[in-house]
């Protein structure tokens, strides 16, 4: 049977002969929606008739990799080198090749390569891709004559990045992978540079969060159950944790009034709280859903998407080197759509009340400032998947 539970990112990690091998053996699932690569190097894998649509592939060195007959559509690949590389009949409407090296690949019979997005690529012996490149440095030079030059900050202003894509690339800066990066595992973030203690709630959950990122079977033992029920059994403070951890585990629970009350009371303050862009801990967000307390989750579901908005906002802001002191930073949020309806959805428009709340953001370390995105957008995906459901 196909191992859908395996991560694609993980597996390709081992190496593509322990890949390719799966899949002569049938054991690979073909559809990988949405997976993430970040530095992956990796030589001769056979990802020929998969889906990896809306896959973002950021700095991989790829040789040799066939990618003959595979749907990537809305693919976005960033950065990095793709030598000798098979593109021959793949789906490519959509997709975004930016600031990367392509040497040797073969496009031919690709499809929908007049929405095939190439910015910044440099081309080297690359077969099925000439007349597209040839329109491309037409349509330059056109605008080089007829259209005064974009301001510096067009290229590296991305507020249409998704909260995921901002995090990677922001915590790629970071000196050390935080521990709470396990907090995030469904944004797919590298592992943390230290081992979660398993000793609390919180460390056990995190230590399976590790799990789930490596593909591994999480470590149980009797002592961290006992550890995860005490703590629901006494309402401590790690009870969100313990719930969550429970429930992953697949171990029967059930909350008493006190423990929900205390979960609600948690949670009304981190949303009553005066801060546009003010963390809401997934964690928290998922007990509460798991206890049952879905109607007052989805009745905040407007603040979470006011304040997910403005830490986009101003995380793609300060990614592109535009402080709150610059006042650039205004023309490139007028200047862009995506910008434009973000500052809208969390200010209503009012510049002055988000430059506010922008200063105090970047007033932040950069590692709390990650956090709290991480945080609105897992957050929000969980109330989000409550809505749909309905």
């Amino acid at each position: 049977m196909p191992q859908t539970s395996l991560r694609i990112e993980s597996l390709l990690k081992n190496g593509s002969k322990t890949w390719n091998q799966l899949r002569q053996e049938g054991k690979i699932a073909k559809d990988y929606t949405g997976a993430t690569f970040v530095q992956l190097f990796s030589a001769n894998a056979n990802l020929a008739e998969l889906c990896l649509t809306g896959s973002e592939w950021e700095a991989c060195d790829l040789s040799r990799v066939s990618f003959r007959n595979t749907d990537l559509s809305n693919a976005y690949f960033h950065g990095g080198r793709l030598q000798d590389c098979d593109f021959r009949n793949a789906q490519l409407d959509g997709a975004t090749f930016e600031n990367l090296k392509l040497v040797r690949c073969n496009f031919s019979g690709a499809q929908g390569l007049k929405a095939l997005e190439l910015l910044a690529v440099d081309m080297d012996s690359v077969i099925g891709l000439e007349e597209l490149d040839e329109e491309e440095a037409e349509e330059e030079e056109k605008l080089e004559t007829t259209s005064p030059p974009a301001p510096s900050f067009a290229q590296n202003f991305r507020p249409f990045d998704s909260p995921e894509q901002l995090l990677q690339k922001g915590l790629r800066r970071l000196e050390q992978i935080p521990l709470w990066a396990l907090d995030v595992y469904e944004l797919g973030p590298p592992l943390p540079s230290q081992a979660p203690t398993a000793l609390s709630p919180e460390g056990l959950l995190r230590d399976w969060a590790k799990a789930k990122l490596t593909s591994q079977k999480p470590t149980v033992t009797e002592a961290g159950l006992q550890r995860a029920k005490t703590a629901l059994a006494q309402n401590s403070a790690d009870v969100a944790c313990a719930i969550v951890y429970l429930h992953h585990l697949g171990t029967a629970f059930s909350c008493n009034e006190t423990v929900l009350l205390s979960l609600q009371n948690a949670f009304r303050e981190t949303i009553e709280l005066d801060d546009l862009t003010g963390a809401v801990d997934p964690r928290l967000v998922q007990a509460l859903r798991l206890s049952g307390a879905e109607q007052e989750l989805l009745g905040s579901l407007d603040e979470l998407r006011i304040r997910l908005s403005a830490a986009q906002l101003f995380t793609a802001l300060l990614q592109a080197e535009l402080s709150p002191h610059n006042t650039l930073w205004k023309e490139a949020v007028d200047n862009n759509e995506t910008a434009t309806a973000l500052g809208q959805m969390a200010a209503g428009g009012d510049l002055d009340f988000l430059e506010e709340a922008f200063r105090i953001f970047a007033g932040l370390p950069e590692e709390i400032q990650l956090q709290r995105l991480a945080y609105l957008s897992v957050s929000n995906q969980i109330v989000e998947g409550l809505l749909n459901k309905r």
